[in-house]
């Protein structure tokens, strides 16, 4: 009650981008017989950049073989750097039987940039159904979708993006390589893309990587190997991209990222009884947190064996609230009927701040006893 002697109340609306974006309260008053309403948009509230998403597809071909494999790149770009989420969906439903690989965050002033990718065969892409990318961002959804070979070009502006040599890449394999994809290409008639470094040094590049996507651009990567001393100094690399189409180069320069360096911590965690008792498959989690910079490298092993790649999958690194470092997570799915007594599944992390050999393993035993 006011002071007035009039009473005051209020109600409180929590919405999400998925909602309209347009909103009325209408009020009752049953003693006077009185209906009030107020329209108000929220159009105007938000202050980030909306994401633009491309879905490519690799092959147009409906009669081929149906056990080829046919490639699906969701290109996210353009947008003011924050929490997204990727979802695959076929047929406007989520799809658990699509296993996404996520790229890398690239920071373009103040934008960003990333993609993810899924495969499937040439009998599932002739079923006619739809395949659909969908990101959520700061609660907004934003789709793009193929089907078949029904997609229509439309024109774009080429770009171009550096991604930095892996962990696994540096201190592992020893053969670092920067990559410089470029992208939207209408021909790659008089393409020329130039490497250097900043101390003037000459480099070394490999061939051009050409590929045609299915409205008719193309897309160029060019790796470059680079020197594990000079990368873990700062030397600065940089690519450029002339073509007849721009009006100018376009030039892109990569460094080792400058901060004080932190070691991760790394944790594992088991299934629960209940998960191991009734569940066909199983899963382990890898938690790690608290490192600086973000370029991290993640591989599971099996009784000291290596596993494959695309037995797991790990997150991109997020930034942790209100400090320089981040976490990821990896997940290692594995079905039950390969659990057997004492096996020991071990998490391994390849980070530049770990001491000696850069590497840092958890592990975890399962048998009935723990």
């Amino acid at each position: 009650m006011a002071s007035s002697s009039l009473y005051i109340t209020t109600s409180q609306l929590t919405v999400s981008g998925e909602q309209p974006r347009e909103f009325t309260c209408s009020v009752f008053h049953a003693e006077t017989n009185d209906t009030i309403t107020k329209t108000v948009s929220t159009e105007c509230v938000k202050n980030f950049s909306d994401p633009s998403v491309k879905l490519f597809y690799s092959s147009c071909n409906p009669s081929g073989d149906t056990h080829t494999t046919i490639h699906l790149l969701c290109r996210i770009s353009g947008y003011t750097p924050g929490k997204i989420k990727v979802t695959w969906l076929v047929d406007g439903h989520e799809s658990k039987e699509l296993y996404a690989q996520s790229g890398p965050e690239i920071q373009e002033g103040n934008l960003t940039s990333t993609y993810s990718e899924v495969n499937i065969t040439q009998g599932q892409w002739v079923s006619e159904k739809t395949y659909t990318c969908r990101v959520n961002y700061y609660g907004f959804n934003f789709d793009n979708h193929a089907r078949r070979c029904t997609a229509e070009s439309e024109p774009r502006g080429v770009s171009a993006y550096l991604s930095p040599p892996t962990p696994l890449e540096l201190y592992v394999n020893k053969s670092p390589k920067i990559t410089c994809l470029v992208v939207d290409l209408a021909s790659t008639n008089n393409l020329t893309l130039t490497w250097s470094r900043g101390n003037g040094k000459p480099v070394h590049e490999d061939p051009l990587i050409i590929k045609k996507q299915f409205n008719g651009t193309f897309t160029v990567t060019s790796t470059l190997p680079v020197d594990v001393i000079d990368w873990v100094e700062g030397e600065t690399y940089y690519c450029k991209v002339s073509h007849g189409d721009l009006p100018t180069d376009i030039q892109r320069s990569i460094s080792k990222d400058d901060g004080k360096r932190v070691a991760p911590k790394v944790y594992v965690f088991s299934p629960d009884r209940k998960e191991m008792e009734n569940e066909e498959e199983l899963t382990l989690t890898c938690l790690i947190q608290k490192f600086f910079p973000k370029d991290i490298s993640v591989r599971w092993l099996h009784n000291k064996k290596l596993m494959r790649a695309d037995q797991h999958t790990t997150t991109q690194p997020h930034r942790a609230d209100n400090t320089h470092t981040f976490f990821a997570y990896s997940r290692l799915a594995v079905p039950g009927a390969n659990w057997k007594t004492d096996d020991e599944f071990t998490c391994q992390v390849i980070h530049e701040a770990l001491p000696k050999t850069r590497t840092l393993e958890k592990s975890v035993v399962i048998n009935s006893g723990k």
